[in-house]
C-alpha cells in the first residue's frame, strides 16, 4: 500500500512538471520566435545578432513539446535543462553589470528552471521509472 501511494505521488510530480514546464517553455519558445517580450533586447545585449533568438525559441517549443510524451519526456527535459541552463550562464557572465539583463532574477530564475527541467529528467530516466 505504501509502495503504491509513493507510486502515485511520484506520477502526480512527473505529470505536474511535465504541465508547468512544458507550458512555460512553450510560451517562452514563442516569445522568441515572435520577437516579444523583449527577448530582441535580451539577444541583442549578449551581442550574438538574433539567430541565437530563433535557435533557442525552436529548441524550447520542440521540448516543450517532447515533455507530453512519455516516452521522450527525458530527452525534452534533457533539450530545456541545456538551453535554459545556457541561458543562466550567459546572465551571469556575459550579461554580468548590466542593469537590465544581468541582475539576480535573470540568473535565479533560469537557474531554478534548469534545476525543475534537470529533475524532470532524473524522474523519467529510465532507472528511476519505476
Amino acid at each position: 500500500m505504501i509502495e503504491a501511494a509513493a507510486g502515485n505521488a511520484k506520477t502526480i510530480a512527473i505529470w505536474s512538471l511535465r504541465v508547468v514546464l512544458g507550458l512555460i517553455f512553450a510560451y517562452v519558445g514563442a516569445t522568441k520566435l515572435t520577437g516579444t517580450g523583449n527577448t530582441p533586447e535580451y539577444f541583442a545585449a549578449i551581442g550574438w545578432g538574433q539567430w541565437p533568438r530563433y535557435a533557442t525559441g525552436s529548441v524550447d517549443v520542440a521540448g516543450a513539446v517532447l515533455l507530453f510524451v512519455p516516452r521522450w519526456t527525458g530527452y525534452g527535459a534533457i533539450m530545456l535543462a541545456c538551453s535554459v541552463g545556457l541561458a543562466t550562464l550567459i546572465s551571469a557572465t556575459v550579461l554580468r553589470g548590466n542593469p537590465d539583463w544581468g541582475g539576480p532574477a535573470m540568473v535565479a530564475i533560469p537557474l531554478i528552471m534548469t534545476s525543475l527541467a534537470i529533475l524532470l529528467a532524473w524522474l523519467t530516466a529510465p532507472g528511476n521509472t519505476k
